[in-house]
């Protein structure tokens, strides 16, 4: 849930596709496996339905309302000696009945006025027209005519002798008004690249990517990369080799490769190598692999023990809602190695921290693990335990993993607030750049 003000500032398709989502995870497993049963996140789904239907309401009020003003912008009225109406919108062009309509949005009882001619400035105090009598109207003319010369609004009379109404440009507060939305559109708009435009690696960051950081919204593809090259920059500078991350949208690229048809894997693969070029990932301690499906965040990591425990690569699948299906993932992955373990294979193998023996058969030799850790409290703070995974990991492991490693695991390896805290802390940084870069 995103409280009043966050909702505020989704756009009607957003706010639709929000609900779609939440609604696919109450019907999914999601639902059965919240602490509550799902009670909040249903509570949360009528709060998004109440804000849309709200604003269909309104929308559908603006609009009847809008009916008589908009009949007034199309129609310029003349007042005759018989106190008869001509319509003369079709003497104006395009371009000046589309200024018409934007200052009568911000004074709809008024009728806009051109620089380029010359009117006269009737007072109507929200009256119709047609209510005034022939000598109030001329009256209000005369009175005007006199004023005109102190005013910036003038007097024009047609061919015919007929006078047209109309009022002053827009109103001062009108443009400050303009000025703040735009203002505000272009902090939105503001972008950072963390940790420097020139690094090949660097993230694009919005101001308005900031907003999956608000209180129970879901993080984002950019936010996550952001923590994710965070930590890379951040942790210790002895630990830089060990570790290899992928980014969020490696995932779904690998799967499609994997799924390929036959004739076009291998195809698929020497452009998938791009990701990781440079880098025998068989050389890596670890690589972390952040999983996004079925609108949920969950992070397989891939570890390379040392040669002297004979063991082949050992995957390990942190789940904080144990939403997805591990077999499906490890299947995946293992197919991922075995191309890769192929594709060295060609040509001269460079000193490995696998066994000779386990490299010639590293296909059987993979070991899959499903990792018992603390769950969420809630739908939406997935994206915040997979990055707390991988801090609290890098922190705790040293070296290549070790069979003991496996103990720091449990529901007890942290208490989930930890993790849910996380999303203040990234805020808080991405504050201090966006100060540090203006």
């Amino acid at each position: 849930m995103d409280g009043e003000e966050g909702l505020s500032n989704l756009s009607n398709k957003e706010l639709t596709d929000k609900i779609a989502r939440l609604k696919k995870s109450l019907s999914g497993s999601i639902g059965a496996r919240l602490p509550d049963g799902g009670e909040k996140l249903r509570a949360n789904i009528q709060l998004h339905e109440d804000e849309l239907e709200l604003r269909k309401r309104v929308a559908s009020d603006k609009q009847a309302e809008s009916k008589p003003a908009n009949a007034f912008q199309e129609e310029i009225y003349v007042l005759n000696p018989c106190d008869c109406k001509r319509t003369l919108s079709n003497q104006f062009s395009q371009r000046k009945r589309h200024k018409r309509e934007f200052l009568s949005r911000q004074a709809p009882y008024k009728s806009p006025v051109d620089k380029d001619e010359l009117v006269l400035n009737v007072d109507l105090k929200g009256r119709d027209c047609s209510t005034l009598s022939e000598a109030k109207i001329a009256s209000c003319f005369s009175k005007k005519s006199e004023a005109s010369q102190a005013q910036s609004s003038y007097t024009r009379r047609h061919a015919n002798g007929e006078a047209v109404v109309l009022v002053d440009e827009e109103e001062p507060d009108a443009i400050k008004a303009t000025e703040r939305v735009d203002q505000t559109v272009e902090r939105k708009e503001t972008k950072i690249y963390y940790p420097s435009r020139v690094d090949p690696e660097s993230v694009e960051i919005c101001c308005s990517d900031m907003e999956s950081l608000a209180p129970e919204a879901y993080l984002s593809s950019t936010i996550m990369n952001f923590y994710i090259r965070y930590l890379q920059k951040t942790k210790p500078h002895a630990d830089v080799d060990e570790y290899h991350f992928f980014n969020t949208y490696f995932y779904q690229k690998l799967k499609e490769a994997v799924l390929s048809k036959q004739n076009e894997k291998e195809a698929l693969f020497v452009r998938l190598r791009r990701w990781w070029k440079g880098v025998n990932i068989f050389e890596k301690a670890y690589i972390f692999l952040p999983i996004h499906e079925d609108l949920h965040w969950s992070l397989i990591i891939i570890c390379v023990p040392d040669k002297e425990d004979q063991l082949g690569p050992v995957l390990l699948h942190l789940d904080s809602l144990r939403l997805h299906c591990s077999k499906t993932l490890f299947a995946t992955i293992r197919k991922f190695l075995v191309q890769e373990w192929k594709f060295l294979r060609q040509g001269e193998v460079p000193p490995l921290p696998i066994s000779d023996k386990l490299w010639e058969n590293l296909p059987r030799r993979i070991d899959e693990n499903i990792i018992p850790v603390p769950q969420q409290r809630n739908e939406y703070d997935c994206g915040l335990f997979v990055l707390f995974f991988m801090e609290r990991f890098i922190e705790e492991v040293h070296g290549r993993l070790k069979k003991k490693d496996f103990m720091m695991f449990g529901r007890r390896w942290f208490k989930p607030e930890e993790a849910s805290c996380l999303r203040m802390k990234i805020h808080r940084i991405l504050k201090e750049e966006f100060k540090n870069a203006s």
